[in-house]
């Protein structure tokens, strides 16, 4: 497919809905000129706000290219962001380890098709397409700069093998890569250190610098003579930002990020600047949230259990999708069930056949608890349950009786037939027949968000006209419209490291062939 297909096909209805989803570009209430300080307290070349995979990603490239720069972060560690509680999986195409595998024939048009078709082609071209075109360039400095051990897999809505994994599962290795870029180019994080204003020149449409402040509130001004970058992350850190963003999610299931997290950097843009927000609405939303803790609680994959003969069911005991879908567009059917969750349910042989393959504890996650952990929530059943019969577990659990032994029997004959009239699997080999019955509920795991400020394909951020505002560029979770109304796993922890490293390079004058 060439760039002009990918263009002129499925950008017509992006655009008009990103359009609407952006603030009115008519006219503007009233002046944002922030004319700097009389005198700074600092001055630099970049100001990089946020110290996750894409700030520190932006730093290590902006250093690099010769420039002064200064990192502050609203929160306390760079181990307390979106990227280290990611599951260390980062899509990228053109890498090294892509071309060592003469098998995979992939290239950044059919990259940039797979996020838009999963996303329902909601997405904005320019993010997308300066990640997919430099996202190889990004994930081979990380390996290049000491990233621990990875391996590629296939996964879910890409249709060319381009998931790296961390052999860890986790995002932390990404961490542990970058703080050690910046020790040894001697760069330093001030935490706790949050944006309070951007400096702005109306009339030169260019951002000057920022204020920042510590927890005492004293702010201090940084002048940033060749650009800003926001990597400040998106909305879902607490409960209360999500909520106030995302409506359909208000009240239920989990709320994981980066506890700095909450959009408030984001709206001092919007205040300052009168940059436009678009796709504030869609988040990633995972349905493997254990709710435990008010809105807290861990992740459970359960494709583990239903890829070795378990199923899915709402409270009324039956399935409400085939398990073969793509875990985000599992999530809004969740809405339509009974209060709002559902259950992964497992006969004996099936968890039996799934504890070959993963053990409990394993860090990939059946829930992300230790094996004692999960024993011990099975013991104590209230949202995992282990019962010798149907009768007991529906009693316990809640999901109805007869709707459950229905469901079973659907099952069980589509099993013999191949042929599921409900979902139109034909992939099914194991009946459920015999107890003891495993279970668990789950909710909404909300834990990326897919809106921000809008950009160039190089990153900069675009003002209330949809022309560059000079000097202001973003990266990561602050971006909107990467992943349009569905999140892909992968592109997110992908995204990051690429538009920080982009936007680092970019922000000092760097100008491709």
């Amino acid at each position: 497919m060439s760039h002009t297909d990918l263009s002129r096909r499925h950008f017509l209805g992006a655009a008009a809905a990103s359009a609407a989803a952006a603030l009115p570009l008519a006219a503007r209430a009233a002046s944002t000129s922030n004319p700097a300080p009389a005198k700074w307290d600092q001055s630099v070349d970049v100001v990089i706000l946020g110290c996750g995979g894409a700030g520190m990603m932006a730093a290590c490239q902006a250093h690099d290219a010769g420039a002064k720069v200064a990192i502050f972060d609203k929160g306390a560690s760079p181990y307390h962001t979106a990227t280290c509680l990611c599951g260390g999986l980062f899509t990228a195409c053109g890498t090294k380890a892509q071309k060592a595998d003469p098998k995979i024939k992939d290239s950044w048009e059919a990259f940039a098709e797979d996020i838009m078709a999963y996303g329902n082609y909601m997405s904005l071209k320019e993010p997308v397409y300066g990640f997919t075109k430099h996202s190889g360039e990004a994930f081979d400095w990380l390996a290049d700069h000491g990233l621990a051990a990875f391996h590629l897999e296939p996964y879910a809505g890409h249709t060319n093998t381009r998931a790296h994994r961390q052999e860890t599962f986790k995002g932390r290795d990404y961490i542990d890569c970058l703080v050690k870029q910046l020790s040894e180019r001697g760069l330093k994080i001030e935490h706790h250190r949050g944006l309070k204003r951007f400096f702005f020149d109306e009339k030169a449409n260019r951002v000057l610098g920022v204020a920042v402040a510590g927890p005492d509130g004293k702010e201090i001004t940084v002048e940033a003579k060749k650009g800003v970058i926001m990597a400040t992350g998106g909305i879902t850190g607490s409960p209360e930002s999500l909520d106030r963003w995302v409506p359909s999610v208000a009240g239920k299931g989990v709320a994981i990020g980066g506890p700095s997290n909450d959009g408030e950097a984001m709206m001092i843009a919007v205040r300052d600047i009168g940059v436009p927000l678009s796709h504030m609405q869609y988040i990633a939303s995972y349905p493997c949230g254990i709710v435990t803790h008010g809105r807290n609680g861990p992740y459970c994959r359960w494709w583990f259990i239903t890829n070795h003969g378990g199923i899915l069911v709402n409270k009324n005991g039956q399935r409400f999708v085939t398990e073969k879908e793509g875990i985000c567009h599992v999530t809004p059917k969740l809405a339509l069930n009974p209060d709002g969750c559902h259950y992964v349910l497992a006969d004996q042989a099936t968890w039996d056949r799934t504890l070959k393959s993963i053990k409990l504890g394993a860090l990939v996650g059946l829930p992300s608890w230790s094996a004692e952990r999960v024993e011990a929530e099975f013991a104590k059943g209230e949202n995992l349950w282990k019962c010798d019969t149907l009768e007991e577990l529906c009693e316990k659990s809640g999901v109805n009786l007869e709707g459950l032994k229905k469901q079973i029997a659907t099952w069980n004959k589509a099993v013999e037939t191949k042929v599921d009239n409900q979902f139109g699997r034909t992939d099914q080999q194991w009946k459920l027949e015999k107890g003891p019955y495993y279970m668990i509920r789950m909710f909404p795991w909300n834990n990326l968000s897919c809106g921000g400020v809008r950009v160039t394909e190089h990153f900069e951020v675009l003002g209330w006209d949809m022309k560059p505002v000079g000097g202001l560029y973003a990266a990561g979770e602050t971006v909107a419209g990467v992943h349009g109304a569905f999140y892909c796993g992968g592109n997110a922890c992908g995204f990051a490291h690429t538009s920080g490293y982009m936007a680092g390079k970019y922000v000092t004058g760097y100008k491709e062939a």
